[in-house]
């Protein structure tokens, strides 16, 4: 795509103005990139004023996008308000569980600040080049990434969160660690909810044994441990 087709499809004008407040308060500076799309958003790179670089995830505020997810939204609970509003407050719910998960010890890029439709993050990477998704690098150790993933399952179960939509896409192999992202589709864990879950560990447990991993944990063996200890 290119730049001036990202542009149209990202910058309306409240999130160019979102943009300028990151920039004046210096959180970030130019945008460059993108380092990674998707259908709600476009994550970009930038250095902020103290020289570090940082990821920006902006949500689109495209009400078509928007309604691909109704499902999750819906399981959010009470959200009202333009849709405008609607994608803002999905932006500070997605941050709001990317800290907690960081705060728990999650291998997660670190939430450093979320204005409207805006997060700033750690960025996972080197030299502007971000880690690449596990299922693109697959050079890592499964006999230490599969119990590690499963204990962030786990930990994060523990503490009521879901990420929705665990898969290998959604983990970033950075120096042989894996790294999870994204939690725009992320759920407090209730009973409504558990099929997430469960989904989520189907998942992992599917691309391991893909992988050639023999010892994988059934999914109720792994809720029965969260149940357990809630």
């Amino acid at each position: 795509m290119t730049k001036s087709k990202v542009f149209s499809h990202v910058f309306d004008e409240e999130t160019l103005k979102n943009v300028n407040k990151l920039q004046g308060d210096g959180y970030i500076g130019n945008l460059l990139g993108p380092i990674g799309t998707g259908k709600e958003s476009y994550v970009f790179y930038s250095e902020n004023f103290k020289g570090r670089v940082v990821a920006v995830k902006i949500h689109r505020h495209n009400i078509d996008t928007f309604k691909a997810i109704p499902s999750y939204i819906r399981l959010r609970g009470k959200n009202t308000g333009g849709f405008i509003k609607k994608i803002n407050d999905w932006t500070r719910f997605e941050y709001n569980f990317l800290s907690k998960a960081f705060n728990i010890g999650i291998n997660v890029p670190e939430p450093i600040r979320c204005y409207e439709n805006i997060i700033v993050m750690e960025f996972i990477g080197a030299e502007g080049r971000p880690a690449q998704p596990a299922i693109k690098d697959s050079d890592f150790d499964s006999n230490e990434w599969y119990p590690q993933i499963i204990d962030y399952i786990i930990k994060m179960g523990r503490n009521n969160l879901i990420h929705g939509d665990l898969s290998p896409y959604n983990i970033l192999n950075y120096n042989g660690k894996p790294f999870i992202i994204d939690f725009s589709q992320g759920l407090k864990l209730s009973s409504l909810t558990k099929s997430f879950l469960v989904r989520d560990i189907d998942n992992i447990n599917k691309w391991f044994l893909s992988l050639g991993y023999k010892k994988i944990k059934e999914s109720q063996e792994i809720i029965r441990d969260i149940d357990e200890n809630l």
